[in-house]
């Protein structure tokens, strides 16, 4: 079984990866947002800048995870900075991190409607290729629409598998009217497409099964040498376990906690995070007098590698299996590191038991969850220790965040050479 992605286009000569362009990113969210995925689109900005590429970002204003923009952005239609090669254009929306289909519809659409005022950038700033971000369902419209316009290379980056997402954490119904058009529209972005990446052997697996080549895996990953090893272990009789990232719907942390008896287990769980689940999760705290239970504010991503190497455990939960998904705080954690409670099905348990780096359970099943907890009590300082030496092994092997990009870059530039 192979998790590292393959060498896209082997055959390229290594000058491809030198070739200079102009590259779109079309995104949702980009810092100050809050999570792995604004940061990721930052990081592939930069890296492509630092090859000599030209990079122009289009996004909204900051409002991720937690659905809210400033009094200031919900009154400004657009903004553009620039520092060196790259320029970031914002755009106005009506944000909403709410498990609603119709009001998630309208947050899209208001994005890609203030997107659209931007087109005639494509041709001003004389872009090759747009690299546009899938969810949200609608931005690929704006690339569509600069294609044919103006004849820009498109590549798709399918983090989530839309609208079948929206069916796996019950929000949608696959008999329904709105699925069978947004399914629509999924393939004939497909379609439309030069060329396809994803995250995933399972999204990957799904496109193809639609009837289209197979999509190239591209991998958030992390950046090994950031997210450094922890060099020890807590030899104290409480265990400290970390989640760190996102508070949304689909991570069901309020319900963990209810289930799980940290102080009965004499286990310390620090949640560091934001989003639509941050007041259940306090109101749980403080109805249940949880002492052991700690909610913490998101905090800056800087300070993320070096956080996540106080604690003995990372605790990855996912409580709906969503077809694709796999939360990058699993390779963050990886990297650092830490052995890993997987709460959850899909590729991201596999990657655990296949590397023996920590343990898994089903999402409904909280006994299994509470025995892996328990277990973690019976291990030895140095059992902890050879967990987290294969999850920071596997990282590096495959997970890298610099070798994924590379061969990105190698994809887009061979687009770019071959449309030439």
């Amino acid at each position: 079984m192979t998790y590292y992605t393959e060498n896209i286009q082997e055959t390229l000569q290594n000058t491809l990866g030198k070739t200079s362009k102009n590259i779109g990113i079309v995104t949702h969210c980009f810092p100050p947002d809050f999570g792995a995925a604004p940061h990721q689109f930052e990081f592939l900005a930069q890296s492509f800048s630092k090859k000599g590429n030209k990079v122009t970002v289009f996004t909204s204003h900051p409002y991720y995870p937690t659905g809210k923009i400033t009094l200031k952005d919900f009154f400004t239609w657009k903004r553009t900075s620039k520092k060196k090669n790259i320029t970031v254009i914002r755009h106005w929306l009506l944000p909403s991190q709410k498990n609603n289909m119709f009001l998630r519809l309208i947050s899209m659409f208001s994005m890609l409607f203030s997107m659209l005022t931007s087109l005639r950038e494509v041709k001003k700033q004389k872009l090759d290729i747009l690299l546009i971000q899938t969810p949200p369902i609608t931005l690929p419209i704006f690339g569509i629409l600069a294609k044919k316009l103006y004849g820009v290379n498109v590549v798709l980056n399918v983090s989530d598998l839309w609208p079948q997402a929206m069916v796996d954490i019950n929000g949608l119904s696959k008999s329904s009217v709105a699925y069978k058009v947004l399914h629509w529209l999924e393939k004939f972005y497909y379609k439309k497409a030069d060329a396809l990446v994803t995250q995933s052997k399972e999204s990957q697996e799904y496109i193809k099964d639609l009837g289209f080549d197979l999509p190239h895996i591209y991998r958030i990953g992390t950046n090994t040498k950031q997210f450094r090893q922890k060099t020890d272990f807590n030899s104290s009789e409480k265990i400290k376990v970390v989640y760190m990232g996102v508070l949304g719907v689909a991570h069901g942390i309020s319900k963990l906690i209810k289930e799980i008896a940290f102080d009965d287990l004499n286990i310390e769980l620090h949640i560091f995070g934001d989003g639509v689940d941050y007041k259940n999760i306090q109101s749980i705290i403080k109805k249940k007098q949880l002492n052991n239970v700690f909610l913490n504010r998101a905090i800056d991503y800087h300070l993320v590698p070096q956080t996540l190497r106080q604690f003995d455990i990372a605790l990855i939960s996912q409580i709906n299996y969503v077809k694709g998904t796999l939360p990058a705080k699993l390779y963050e954690s990886m990297s650092v590191g830490l052995p890993i409670i997987y709460h959850g099905e899909g590729e991201g348990a596999e990657i655990v038991k296949y590397f023996n780096c920590g343990w898994t359970s089903n999402p409904s099943d909280y006994d299994a969850l509470t025995k892996n907890f328990s277990l973690i009590h019976q291990l030895k300082t140095h059992e902890l220790k050879e967990k987290g030496q294969n999850a920071r092994t596997a990282c590096i092997e495959h997970f890298d965040l610099h070798q994924q990009f590379d061969q990105l870059d190698h994809l887009l530039s061979s687009i770019v050479v071959q449309k030439a």
